[in-house]
């Protein structure tokens, strides 16, 4: 049976210092009306409370998402703070205007019912932002669930028109770039600046292009180094952490996703 934390706790990862995840468990986390200077997403899991925002008021339960604009004032009152339970997820403004390549925001207040479907979605999310993955997989994923999450359909101002891959200037540099630097800390920021278009056009240009975001594309190539280092005098968790896995257990997992295997076995076979 697993521990259950109750209390307030904050997770902050230095790779993504643009995000920041509150998780509250039956405990007063403010009870006062108040702002958040980012974009607040609320997922509730345990519990009832009323929800306020300026001019409206909603009861909100589990499977409820809470999108909250940025210096929006607003108060959560729960009926039982011992049967209390919800994640809340901070974005600053600046990371989404980059990511999207935007200049203005205009955020929707929003209180919505999950289906099964959206509640895998965002809590698959919550499990990948509270990880030890690398910046580029959390970014590739906060990019590609969000315009869905704030209802967007056109969450970008770039031009919409993907090309053909043989003519796309920022397919062409990016993939080269990953090719000669795959082995060193790429993030989507490096990919941005030498494609010269934003994060989110350029996952859309990857999938388009080849069937995969950068970071998978990333991932191939550290894969493929890894078959060969494998065939050296090296240990599996040197291998692991020469190719930029936090642990020899990812590293095993991922490898066995692109080649069918775990290393051991390949190496052995």
């Amino acid at each position: 049976m697993g521990v259950i934390i109750i209390g307030v706790s904050y997770f902050r990862d230095i790779e993504i210092p643009e995000i920041e995840i509150k998780t509250c468990s039956g405990s007063v986390h403010a009870s006062k009306k108040h702002v958040h200077e980012e974009l607040s997403i609320g997922l509730v899991e345990k519990g009832i409370s009323v929800f306020e925002n300026e001019d409206r008021t909603f009861v909100v339960g589990p499977r409820h998402l809470v999108i909250i604009p940025p210096e929006m004032i607003h108060k959560c009152s729960p009926r039982n703070y011992e049967n209390w339970q919800f994640k809340m997820l901070y974005i600053q403004q600046a990371w989404i205007k980059k990511a999207f390549g935007l200049h203005t925001l205009d955020y929707v207040p929003t209180v919505k019912r999950l289906d099964e479907k959206s509640l895998k979605q965002i809590l698959n999310l919550f499990r990948i932002l509270l990880s030890k993955l690398s910046r580029i997989q959390k970014e590739t994923c906060l990019i590609r669930d969000l315009p869905g999450i704030l209802n967007l359909d056109n969450f970008t101002e770039e031009d919409s028109e993907l090309y053909d891959s043989h003519n796309s200037k920022a397919f062409r540099t990016s993939r080269e770039y990953l090719h000669d630097n795959y082995l060193e800390n790429i993030t989507l920021d490096n990919l941005a600046v030498v494609s010269g278009v934003s994060k989110f056009y350029l996952i859309r240009l990857f999938n388009k292009t080849c069937g995969i975001s950068p970071h998978g594309y990333l991932m191939m190539l550290r894969i493929n180094y890894a078959r060969k280092e494998l065939r050296k005098d090296m240990s599996i968790a040197e291998i692991a952490a020469g190719v930029g896995f936090y642990d020899q257990s990812h590293f095993s997992k991922v490898f066995k996703q692109f080649i069918g295997t775990t290393p051991d076995y390949y190496r052995r076979s």
